[in-house]
């Protein structure tokens, strides 16, 4: 907190006699670099609020169940974090026990997804509004690519993202972020001018349009049962390939 000064031992007390006092300069010092750290972390922060915001794209569910490469109910059974070599990055592989498969060609009793971000060697990396599947965590997923390197493998983020909830034995489906689903319609049939245009969300919120959710999860109970889900999507592929 004092200033060092340059007398040293040898030094005539009289020549340090007349410089300016020091206490006017302690007193001064340091409110004008307390002023210059509060405005550097101001924008610093500012700054990060940009970089951690993620908005993506708000798809339909017939989209969401015409783009996905592979639809599939899983299982967790594995989470590995993992540095890449190379660039540094750090990744999430999540392996997957297939359940069902109801869209894609693909015949192996498990599958590896990668996410990216986690907790590697004591550091840890978040990607804002990216929900990792967790282990023991039962779903249905829709992925966008089984080949391409992405951030987030799920089409559509949070919106490719059901949760399987159990509710007193009874198969339930919820959002990645645990709102009960009542109810799938497709939106294709909506005319141009009275449909909702797309628009930017964060990643981590919406579900997808013609996806009906209640707010709480303690609604569970109205949700569809994992039955009435694949039902509906399986109506909405069958439309699709009648359209197409």
């Amino acid at each position: 907190m004092i200033q060092p000064s340059n007398a040293g031992p040898g030094r005539d007390t009289a020549e340090s006699s007349h410089r300016p006092p020091l206490v006017p300069a302690i007193r001064r010092t340091p409110v004008r670099r307390l002023l210059a750290c509060c405005l550097v972390c101001t924008c610093l922060l500012i700054v990060t609020a940009d970089i951690v915001a993620t908005t993506i794209l708000g798809i339909d569910i017939d989209q969401l169940t015409a783009d996905a490469e592979f639809i599939f109910e899983g299982e967790v059974v594995v989470t590995e974090t993992r540095e890449d070599s190379r660039s540094g990055i750090i990744s999430t592989y999540v392996t997957f026990n297939v359940v069902d498969v109801m869209k894609g060609d693909y015949d192996a009793a498990s599958i590896e997804l990668k996410f990216m971000g986690g907790a590697f060697e004591g550091r840890i990396v978040q990607v804002s509004g990216l929900k990792i599947p967790q282990m023991g965590e039962q779903g249905i997923y829709f992925v966008e690519s089984t080949s391409r390197d992405l951030i987030n493998p799920l089409l559509g983020w949070s919106q490719g993202h059901f949760i399987i909830v159990d509710d007193d034995g009874e198969r339930k489906i919820s959002t990645a972020h645990e709102k009960p689903v009542t109810e799938i319609q497709s939106v294709s049939g909506i005319p141009l001018a009275i449909k909702k245009p797309q628009a930017l969300i964060q990643g981590g919120g919406d579900a997808a349009a013609g996806v009906t959710t209640e707010s709480s999860p303690i609604l569970i109970r109205r949700a569809l049962s994992v039955d009435e889900f694949k039902a509906r999507i399986q109506d909405l592929m069958e439309n699709q390939r009648v359209l197409d």
